[in-house]
């Protein structure tokens, strides 16, 4: 939620459309509400701060001096009180909210659940959604990138300032959300909802460029013979030269997929160290499939639109398990989905979605399939 769609609503000027856009965040989450009340906080201090600017305290005064009648003892003592009790009220509301406002600055802020994060090598969390721009700095606060819209953007490598071991950022995608990085090497990654890529900061005096993925990602490597790009996958990495593919690792899936697009990729286990002539090939136009279990790998050929239609927003099914297809429609529209039908678990399905909601999505697979489901909030339930 921008915060000036929230400063608008403490302030009354919101549209309707925002105060329901607002409503629905609010209840969306229990992160969002606590969100919600330390941007309140600061309005109301930044409210109080505007509001003491305003009031002369010099004049107030010589004005209280000026308004006393020191011949009466009587009224004296009275009056005193009742501006001393005045001025430590104004000094003790402003303490209070100054102590709140410097402990606010000096304690983590709060990131709602459903952000786009950026994980430093420092530790720090940063929240990078959001419209606006946002410089990327590494430990020595070196400005390494820049956060442009919906893209972060690495600089290319610099050998002054990589003079050291580089640092590693995660970047992590919540559910029902995508977004775009462009490594230092130029290497573009798209990531899925429910996905997070680790890298180096720089890929200089590197052997190899090797990140880890966990979730979906689509790769667009730059091409560079010297230095392979190596994606860990968990137990097994993809050795790439230059290429386009998808690696679809969700810790939840018991295969690891990659469809590849472009040129040609290596696969070998994580375990074992990577040799050029032991190591299955893959072309473009295939589909290697790794069971974690066993370790057993299977490359086939395949239709690639089935694996890439995430790219554009579109979910596309093809002979795929209910249980599989579950595990996907939460992902895209971040909802829970309790499957109570046992039978439907390993039935098969095709289908294809756009821009449909998850409501239509339901309704879908009513009508074809008679699916019988309730919604309430964030969880579907589908019964028997």
């Amino acid at each position: 939620m921008e915060d000036g769609k929230l400063i608008r609503y403490f302030e009354g000027t919101a549209s309707a459309e925002e105060v329901n856009e607002i409503s629905r965040w609010l209840d969306a989450d229990e992160a969002n509400e606590e969100y919600f009340q330390a941007i309140k906080a600061h309005f109301i201090a930044a409210k109080f701060h505007e509001t003491s600017q305003e009031v002369d305290l010099d004049k107030e005064w010589h004005s209280f001096r000026k308004g006393l009648d020191t011949s009466s003892p009587a009224y004296f003592l009275p009056t005193v009180m009742r501006y001393a009790a005045a001025i430590l009220l104004v000094f003790g509301v402003g303490y209070v909210l100054y102590t709140f406002q410097f402990s606010k600055e000096n304690s983590p802020a709060i990131i709602p659940e459903n952000t786009i994060t950026l994980k430093l090598d420092n530790g720090e969390l940063v929240a990078i959604d959001g419209l606006s721009d946002l410089p990327i700095k590494d430990a020595a606060g070196r400005i390494i990138g820049n956060k442009r819209g919906g893209k972060l953007i690495y600089l290319g490598n610099d050998a002054e300032q990589s003079s050291g071991e580089p640092g590693y950022n995660t970047l992590t995608v919540p559910y029902a959300k995508r977004f775009e990085i462009i490594l230092p090497d130029s290497t573009h990654v798209t990531l899925n909802a429910g996905s997070s890529l680790t890298y180096p900061t720089s890929f200089e005096n590197m052997a190899t460029r090797k990140v880890a993925l966990i979730g979906e990602g689509y790769f667009n490597v730059k091409k560079d013979k010297a230095h392979p790009f190596i994606v860990n996958a968990g137990k097994m990495n993809v050795r790439v030269l230059g290429t386009q593919f998808n690696l679809s690792t969700y810790p939840e899936d018991n295969l690891i997929q990659t469809a590849l697009v472009e040129g040609k990729v290596s696969i070998y286990g994580d375990d074992e160290p990577y040799r050029p002539e032991a190591s299955p090939v893959l072309h473009a136009g295939h589909l290697a499939i790794w069971d974690k279990t066993s370790k057993d790998l299977q490359i086939n050929e395949t239709s690639l639109d089935m694996y890439t239609a995430w790219l554009s927003g579109k979910i596309i099914f093809k002979n795929v398990p209910f249980e599989n297809i579950i595990k996907k429609l939460e992902r895209h529209y971040n909802v829970e989905i309790i499957n109570l039908d046992g039978a439907l678990a390993h039935e098969h399905y095709t289908a294809s979605f756009d821009v449909e909601s998850i409501e239509e999505v339901m309704e879908t697979f009513k009508r074809a399939y008679g699916l019988q489901y309730q919604i309430e909030g964030n969880s579907i339930t589908i019964h028997q």
